[in-house]
């Protein structure tokens, strides 16, 4: 099997969300535990390698509610 790319993972990971029957909610007022843990699910069964210590660093991070934007450009991601 060819190595995963980060796109399928995310899609993958977004993906076995929609199929389970326990809601997932993500919020900046939510616990980020269960989200966690369930990322850490995803990549132990998909032998995904562990994130480095800066992963951080190496993201960028849409600005805002990207659906609720009205279309306005958003000038970090334009910038790439």
């Amino acid at each position: 099997m060819d190595a995963t790319k980060a796109s399928e993972a995310i899609y993958g990971f977004c993906g076995w969300l929609t199929t389970r029957k326990e809601k997932t909610v993500m919020s900046s007022s939510s616990d980020c535990a269960i989200i966690a843990d369930l990322v850490k699910e995803f990549c132990e069964v998909n032998k995904l390698s562990e994130p480095s210590e800066k992963w951080h660093e190496n993201l960028i991070h849409p600005d805002g509610e990207c659906s609720h934007n009205k279309g306005e450009p958003n000038e970090k991601l334009d910038k790439r």
